[in-house]
């Protein structure tokens, strides 16, 4: 067990960056035009995803033949998120609606989803409520933690809980486990990374903070246009 006094989301730009080079240095399989783009980090390969199998409420399995046949960005966080997830998830739907009024400034609208870190406490139900809040094509999707955390693992994203006990910020080694009493007690410092996902299910792309609407347009319009 480690502690700390403050809730910080760590930087993991660089970090993040660099698992992606990684990522295309061991096995993918298909080579990526490297578009100019403004705040996209576009891997020099696709990267080759694991399935995974996670639940969407009303559609039930969701899974990588989900993401086939058009262009997603993935978002990692949860519903309790007090600043990091309202923040991404307000700027994807303003990125939405911009598209909305002028869909010819991409090749394909991307499909947004949002995964919950938390599904001990976020249901498919509530999650979905959640996303759609932001907007009507949002879709809300977790799953068994084991199935989270494989996907997140996959795609570099950081998370880690964080308790509180007499004014102190606690975090717990998993394998050790939860003292009684605290289970529920937790927030989710996790990284705000935005993952693009291709037509083949592979992943192209990265978004690292900062975001803003315009940029990601114009950065998803220049990747859809060179890709293939």
């Amino acid at each position: 067990m480690k502690m700390t006094t403050e809730l910080l989301i760590k930087p993991f730009k660089t970090a993040l960056l660099l698992i992606g080079v990684m990522f295309a240095l061991l096995g993918c399989e298909q080579a990526v035009e490297i578009p100019e783009t403004e705040g996209a980090f576009v891997f020099p390969e696709a990267v080759t995803l694991e399935n995974f199998e996670l639940i969407h409420h009303g559609q039930g399995r969701y899974d990588i033949n989900s993401t086939k046949g058009k262009w997603s960005l993935f978002f990692f966080g949860y519903t309790r998120c007090p600043d990091v997830c309202p923040t991404e998830l307000f700027m994807m739907a303003e990125m939405m609606r911009k598209i909305e009024k002028n869909p010819s400034q991409v090749v394909q609208p991307p499909q947004v989803v949002f995964v919950s870190l938390d599904p001990q406490q976020d249901s498919p139900e509530s999650l979905q409520q959640y996303a759609g809040f932001y907007h009507p094509s949002f879709i809300g999707v977790t799953g068994k933690q084991s199935a989270v955390d494989q996907l997140s693992k996959s795609m570099g994203v950081y998370y880690e809980r964080v308790y509180h006990l007499n004014g102190k910020v606690l975090i717990f080694d998993p394998e050790d486990g939860v003292p009684e009493g605290l289970e529920n007690s937790y927030l989710i410092n996790h990284s705000s990374s935005i993952f693009l996902i291709n037509p083949d299910g592979k992943m192209h792309a990265v978004f690292t903070t900062p975001h803003e609407p315009d940029v990601m347009i114009r950065d998803l319009a220049a990747i859809q246009g060179a890709w293939r």
